[in-house]
């Protein structure tokens, strides 16, 4: 991935092969495509509210052979863009996979064979998370509720008592489910040097929202784990 963070955020997770996770202000950055490559039985959803972040990451995702489902608006720029991307990438493939079948001797391959398996694992929806509903992630997608969720860098859970935030999150995890905290921008093995929020701080707003937390760290990581009591 080029980025050392998302796999040692990945791996503090402990992903199951099935696992439905859903992460909170993803970007534009590789971490969706690395969390539907740990889940290839799961889901994958990502909340983001910049509309130009969630252009972006569709076409990452479809460069990485996933076929995102995106609700939400995006810009037009954004989305041409990504159509465009999405349909030279099917039609390489057809072409390819009609050169392997005919050197095979086997039959034409269908239109979008290459999309079929993981059409509408992974999906994205353009949205702030205080102006998130339930059922845009949850009826929306054919989800009942998320093994884990993720965020990574994301301030607003120790700048603030994100008491209607983290409800939210209680709403959407399933049972034995946990929520990931990550923070920093360096490497597990590298030295402490970018700015984190205080643990301490993080664990009182949880606690107080009825979660139990642990702290791991490595390097210049750090991540918060808390499962609802």
């Amino acid at each position: 991935m080029g980025d050392a963070r998302f796999p040692w955020f990945a791996d503090t997770m402990t992903l199951g092969p099935a696992d439905r996770v859903l992460e909170i202000g993803p970007g534009a950055s590789p971490s969706l495509s690395l969390l539907a490559e740990r889940v290839p039985e799961g889901r994958v959803i990502g909340v983001e509210r910049s509309a130009t972040a969630v252009a972006r990451a569709a076409q990452r995702l479809r460069a990485a052979g996933h076929d995102p489902s995106v609700h939400g608006s995006v810009p037009n720029e954004g989305a041409a863009a990504a159509a465009r991307h999405s349909t030279a990438t099917r039609t390489e493939a057809r072409e390819g996979a009609a050169g392997r079948g005919a050197s095979r001797g086997g039959a034409e391959p269908r239109e979008d064979e290459a999309a079929q398996g993981d059409s509408g694992r992974v999906g994205l929806v353009h949205v702030e998370l205080t102006k998130l509903r339930p059922e845009q992630v949850l009826d929306d997608f054919g989800i009942d509720a998320f093994d884990k969720i993720l965020a990574v860098n994301v301030n607003l859970f120790w700048t603030k008592r994100p008491t209607a935030e983290l409800a939210l999150i209680r709403r959407l995890l399933a049972p034995g489910g946990g929520l990931y905290l990550c923070y920093g921008y360096g490497d597990p093995d590298g030295a402490a040097s970018s700015p984190k929020p205080p643990p301490g701080r993080l664990g009182e707003h949880l606690t107080a929202a009825g979660f139990t937390v642990r702290t791991v760290a490595s390097g210049d990581l750090l991540c918060v784990i808390a499962e609802p009591k």
